[in-house]
């Protein structure tokens, strides 16, 4: 389950009236959050104690299930705040993509230290030639931040598979990437962004495109032409588009 399924399984059993019920109840759904925060400690932690349930002996049934409607509405909160968290790390991550260019340029193009052993024409013979290259330093950068990101993984799409190029499963978040070439036209990459992000099962399309042959004339229609809200498309899709100049 989502974050948003949580809440409205919690919302659901509250409303429960049989204390038998909420009790089977609320231990399934107590599972569902641990194995949800199971990757943070921290928060595994938090709502293992949020979440536990002190039974007295003959105590009325109605404060029983008064203490248990306490706990959901705690967890409730927990996950609400964890929305936070999360959108906190989704621009964490977007912050990254967007300066991607910066680090390309202060990594493969500026001059090192004096002292250093690395010799600016060593970092000189990288050179970004397609799509590949790219998304191998992307998803090393990544992957200092989210360690559980992985790459090339396959999806089952309703119609055969497709594979991702970056997955972030705790965010579920997609990050695909494209790096023109001398045959692509504009429009060709227009349709092939525009199939992605009308057929990848996630909550978040992040298209990322490293326009190393200049092929995008205008890249603020280009972009709002693609993006879309999870409202009107079921997953948010955020482009980027990085006109290649001093890069590499």
């Amino acid at each position: 389950m989502n974050r948003e399924q949580l809440i409205n399984v919690g919302l659901e059993i509250e409303k429960l009236t049989e204390l038998s019920e909420i009790v089977e109840k609320y231990a399934e759904w107590k599972e569902e959050i641990l194995r949800y925060v199971s990757d943070n400690d921290l928060l595994l932690e938090r709502c293992k104690m949020l979440m536990y349930v002190v039974n007295t002996p003959y105590e009325a049934k109605e404060d029983q299930m008064l203490k248990y409607r306490s706990c959901i509405k705690k967890a409730i909160r927990f996950l609400q705040e964890e929305k936070m968290d999360r959108r906190q790390e989704i621009d964490a991550l977007e912050t990254i993509i967007s300066n991607f260019g910066l680090y390309l340029k202060n990594m493969f193009s500026a001059t090192p230290e004096n002292k250093a052993t690395l010799k600016k024409e060593v970092l000189e013979q990288i050179v970004i030639n397609n799509e590949y290259d790219v998304q191998h330093i992307m998803y090393a950068v990544i992957k200092a931040l989210y360690p559980t990101a992985r790459r090339e993984v396959n999806q089952d799409i309703g119609y055969g598979t497709d594979r991702y190029d970056i997955i972030i499963e705790e965010l579920n978040t997609v990050i695909e990437i494209k790096c023109t070439r001398k045959d692509h036209s504009e429009n060709k990459l227009f349709r092939e962004l525009g199939e992605d992000g009308y057929f990848y099962k996630c909550d978040r399309l992040i298209l990322y495109v490293y326009d190393k042959q200049q092929k995008i004339t205008d890249v603020d229609n280009f972009i709002k032409a693609l993006e879309r809200t999870k409202e009107t498309a079921g997953k948010e899709v955020k482009v980027y588009v990085e006109q290649v100049r001093e890069l590499i």
